[in-house]
């Protein structure tokens, strides 16, 4: 997790001023939240949706033809349904009193994927109804949290560039149960997530070894000392394939070689691309090569501005590659 924005000031007042803390403490626009959230009356705010609106119109209209006429069977109408409003208001607010939210893990994608986002939402011993979480341009997503248990909620926020991401002002709302209110709060967490650079299509073959030998020879090393076993991902070369496995019925598994039979990791150096690229074509090519490096169970070695990674493989080598490429600046040299 890692806090990335701080509060904003409002025009005219001065940093950390009462006005702008009271915004914050209305509105949640900086991510303060740093431990699970409860949501207490404080936190919850309340209106009547445009069905509560037609209802209250509706209501009053009632009331005034009942003054009018001196009906009194319509005194009895309007004050039972105006008792229905005001329970539904109760019901809209305790179902929303008491929720518990906590962080629990970002995600990482691709520059143009969703970025996914978990969080941890639990109800206490009542059991709460239409839950329905937004963070961003996230699309809605609205839950039922039985009691005495914690439900995991992913929220998948859309990408458009490389870098961190901030999930953001997370909002809870409700309208149940009749629709006639909303109720809602705010919680911001300082959790971010990591989107990838997308990779250059129809890049050129990985550079050659450090020893010298090209990427094709490392492609047909099977004389090479098998390392282990990955999940097998679409696009593996089928000789890979952990074919034993397969006819077990232990499920999709590429194999993974190291040493012998390819020349040694590839060197993926920034200061030997082509100084006509520029940032963003430089930085999606190395992309390309990582992904084409972890197909044929390469090593690699990444040298870019600001970071150097020593050859190495596996899923944590390469996260680490990918977000280094996601956080190199927009003008590097």
């Amino acid at each position: 997790m890692h806090a990335t924005a701080t509060s904003p000031i409002l025009p005219g007042t001065a940093p950390h001023s009462w006005r702008a803390r009271y915004w914050q403490r209305l509105f949640r626009t900086a991510p303060s939240d740093r431990d699970p959230v409860v949501l207490l009356h404080s936190r919850i705010y309340i209106l009547p949706t445009r069905r509560g609106l037609a209802f209250i119109a509706t209501l009053a209209t009632m009331l005034l033809a009942s003054l009018n006429y001196a009906l009194s069977l319509g005194f009895v109408a309007t004050f039972l349904l105006a008792g229905l409003a005001a329970a539904a208001l109760l019901h809209t607010f305790r179902n929303l009193a008491g929720i518990a939210l906590a962080p629990l893990a970002a995600g990482e994608t691709f520059a143009g994927g969703a970025l996914p986002f978990t969080l941890s939402l639990a109800g206490g011993a009542a059991k709460r109804h239409a839950i329905t979480l937004t963070a961003g341009g996230s699309p809605a997503v609205t839950v039922d949290v039985v009691p005495d248990a914690a439900l995991p909620v992913t929220l998948e926020l859309p990408t458009t560039r490389r870098g961190r991401v901030a999930l953001g002002r997370v909002t809870l709302s409700s309208d149940f149960p009749l629709g006639l209110w909303r109720g809602w709060a705010y919680v911001h967490f300082p959790l971010d997530g990591v989107v990838f650079p997308a990779p250059e299509a129809g890049a050129p073959p990985l550079p050659a070894g450090m020893a010298g030998h090209d990427a094709q020879v490392q492609s047909r090393g099977e004389d090479a000392d098998l390392a282990g076993l990955r999940e097998y991902t679409p696009g593996d070369p089928l000789q890979r394939v952990a074919w034993k496995a397969v006819a077990r019925g232990a499920g999709w598994y590429t194999k993974q070689f190291e040493g012998g039979g390819g020349g040694g990791p590839a060197l993926l150096a920034w200061r030997s691309l082509p100084r006509t690229q520029d940032t963003e074509a430089k930085i999606a090519r190395l992309t390309a090569w990582i992904l084409a490096a972890e197909r044929l169970a390469r090593p690699f070695a990444l040298s870019v501005p600001g970071t150097v990674l020593p050859a190495g493989q596996g899923r944590a080598h390469r996260r680490a590659a990918l977000t280094a490429l996601a956080l190199i600046p927009e003008r590097a040299s």
